[in-house]
């Protein structure tokens, strides 16, 4: 097959999996901190074969693109925490979370999903207390949080 026609393939896949991901309407709610132990617990105990939740906090009111997403998957019965790297403080945040996750004694392998999302999956000891942790210790924060995802009943 021609080199040029596999990368526009693989370009047109790409954004049809990100246009149908947006098409799809997830439940979304504002949370607390918190709250994040009743949603892993919530997400551990869903029965499909996929449930997510991206929590979605805001760390400078006053600066564009201060937002970060946490995520937490089951897939398959394996639970995940993920730093996803498509909001652009993900992004630049990438080195400082990986240094994070390596002096707190999580691994880490840099991947793309299933469905084309690059991201950092996150693997180690209480993974459930890894989202406040950033939260907290990386971020200094304590305000409200947009919670989206599927699979689970909220609250």
């Amino acid at each position: 097959m021609n080199p040029l026609l596999t990368v526009v393939m693989v370009i047109a896949l790409a954004v049809g999996a990100v246009l149908f991901l947006r098409s799809r309407v997830a439940k979304e709610w504002d949370i607390q901190p918190s709250e994040i132990p009743q949603l892993v617990s919530k997400l551990k105990s869903a029965r499909g074969p996929l449930a997510w939740a991206q929590i979605i906090a805001v760390t400078d009111p006053n600066q564009r693109d201060s937002d970060i997403a946490l995520d937490y998957s089951v897939s398959n019965g394996e639970f995940q925490f993920n730093w996803c790297l498509l909001a652009p403080k993900n992004i630049e945040d990438k080195p400082l979370l990986i240094e994070f996750f390596n002096k707190n004694g999580f691994s880490q392998i840099e991947m793309v999903a299933e469905n084309g999302c690059p991201l950092i999956k996150v693997t180690g000891a209480n993974l459930e207390g890894l989202a406040n942790r950033v939260l907290t210790e990386i971020y200094h924060f304590n305000g409200s949080l947009t919670l989206i995802g599927e699979g689970f009943e909220w609250p």
